[in-house]
């Protein structure tokens, strides 16, 4: 008998993309009138995206995740070349070369990374997570973390390169990696972001900034201090939607990474609350899927995926609430993002085809 999706991630997801959707439109409608002449830019491109990204879902959803396997080593080759592309021919925006363009069309590789990283360390695991332990066996995941992250260093995207470690770790733990391991791998950890940190002006400046945030300069410390100026205003309901003061030219392309700056303006602290409520649903399903997988190419991929969303919201959270330094992370489905969102319903397509493969017993037990 043919068993049915997960509905439950389905309905979320929908929610968090609608209301993506209309934050977009809310925080940017200003900027993009003073910038494009046009209220409706970035709406439009979003919602261009958005209807692209559930073509991808849906199809994703009907491939068999098996056929991932195939896929998994061209795809994560094909990352790479494109790692090394755009730092040679990649497009320059706000001191970053992050982007490769084809005429009107771009988009960042790293989203890409994320998830021919996540295929990739599934397909290994696979073949040999009885044996991660292994020192031989285990080096091979370190170098996928020690390349990837490399790579996206040099456009520079500390963040995007924390995610891709944080994946990766997040996977090989659940492979039942030693805690010894662990405890080395993020000692290690800590001590390169923190040369990398030391090593550049611009990051260590964010870091001051996070450490004293009304006591450094305004460069380091404009998007934060605005970011908790909105949050501060919004209150407990908010001041009402459209009616944000921060998102009119205080805060730096407010629909980006801080548009959670101009949720908790709008709709206040309940706001927020509900929005990470939807979030903790989306987690809980995905991980319910991970826990049911029929097999362990399943499992790793479902853990992979989770990991990636658990770690973008828990760090966007942080940065918008001055609870960590500031990094570039958008939140799932809702920062506006055309390569990202496309990726993260994609995501979701497959999360949904693994869950037609979860065992009848697990549905049962969840829909009593």
């Amino acid at each position: 008998m043919k068993k049915r999706m997960d509905y439950a991630l389905l309905i979320v997801t929908m929610m968090l993309v609608a209301f993506g959707l209309l934050m977009v439109f809310s925080s940017s409608y200003y900027y993009a009138i003073d910038r494009f002449a046009d209220k409706m830019f970035f709406f439009d491109s979003e919602l261009k995206w958005s209807i692209a990204g559930f073509v991808a879902m849906f199809i994703a959803s009907c491939v068999d995740y098996k056929k991932y396997k195939i896929v998994a080593v061209p795809l994560f080759i094909l990352n790479i070349v494109l790692l090394f592309w755009v730092l040679i021919n990649g497009d320059v925006r706000n001191n970053a070369q992050r982007w490769i363009s084809f005429g009107s069309f771009s988009f960042q590789p790293v989203e890409i990374t994320k998830i021919a990283t996540i295929m990739f360390v599934a397909y290994l695991l696979e073949k040999n997570h009885t044996r991660i332990n292994y020192p031989s066996v285990l080096m091979p995941y370190i170098g996928i973390m020690v390349l990837s992250a490399a790579l996206i260093m040099k456009q520079p995207n500390m963040s995007s390169a924390m995610i891709i470690v944080g994946i990766v770790a997040i996977m090989i733990f659940v492979a039942g990696l030693r805690w010894l391991y662990v405890i080395s791998i993020g000692i290690s950890g800590s001590f390169i972001a923190f040369f990398f940190i030391k090593s550049s002006e611009y990051r260590l400046g964010r870091w001051l900034a996070f450490l004293n945030p009304l006591e450094t300069s305004d460069v380091d410390t404009w998007q934060i201090v605005q970011s908790l100026y909105a949050l501060g205003t919004g209150g407990l309901f908010g001041v009402g939607l459209g009616m944000s003061t921060q998102n009119k030219l205080y805060i730096p392309e407010p629909q980006n990474d801080f548009i959670l700056a101009t949720i908790g303006e709008e709709f206040g602290f309940i706001g927020t609350v509900t929005l990470l409520t939807l979030f903790l649903i989306l987690i809980y399903r995905c991980i319910k899927i991970a826990l049911n997988a029929p097999d362990f190419f399943s499992m790793f991929i479902a853990t992979g995926i989770t990991g990636m969303l658990t770690l973008q919201v828990i760090m966007n959270y942080a940065v918008a609430t001055s609870s960590m330094p500031v990094t570039g992370v958008s939140l799932p489905f809702i920062s506006y993002g055309g390569t990202s969102i496309m990726t993260l319903l994609g995501a979701i397509g497959i999360m949904l085809n693994i869950s037609k493969h979860c065992s009848e017993r697990s549905t049962k037990g969840e829909s009593q």
